[in-house]
């Protein structure tokens, strides 16, 4: 199975969700794109891959075989998947929004998280 973050990036590139994406998230889309590009210079396969998914025919094989190959790219090389992350966290937290509408993005120290989208009766915090 495929890393969703991956399938996020893929979907976005390949234009299928590009659209709902904002300012930000573009933005980071495009640093995601350049990263694929220079990597590209080295792996034709990586290169071969993000060019299927970005032509107007592209459908859900080429979106598809992009995610797979940025899974298998990623797993092999840490370095290079710590690079897409951080370029393309913003794309994932986005997409994942436009798609559950709660999305839970935390850093540093937390004691106690409570997440919901709908509560329905009562709730006790002690």
């Amino acid at each position: 199975m495929v890393d969703p973050f991956f399938d996020s990036l893929a979907n976005a590139l390949g234009g299928q969700l590009a659209v709902a994406l904002g300012t930000a998230a573009q933005s980071a889309l495009a640093k995601v794109r350049s990263l694929l590009r220079r990597r590209g210079d080295s792996d034709p396969e990586t290169m071969a891959a993000l060019t299927a998914a970005e032509q107007p025919s592209a459908g859900e094989p080429q979106i598809k075989a992009l995610a797979e190959r940025l899974d298998r790219v990623a797993q092999d090389d840490p370095e290079f998947d710590a690079e897409v992350r951080a370029a393309g966290s913003s794309v994932h937290v986005e997409l994942s929004a436009s798609q559950s509408r709660v999305v839970n993005q935390n850093s540093g120290e937390v004691r106690t998280l409570v997440q919901t989208e709908q509560i329905n009766g009562d709730i006790t915090f002690n």
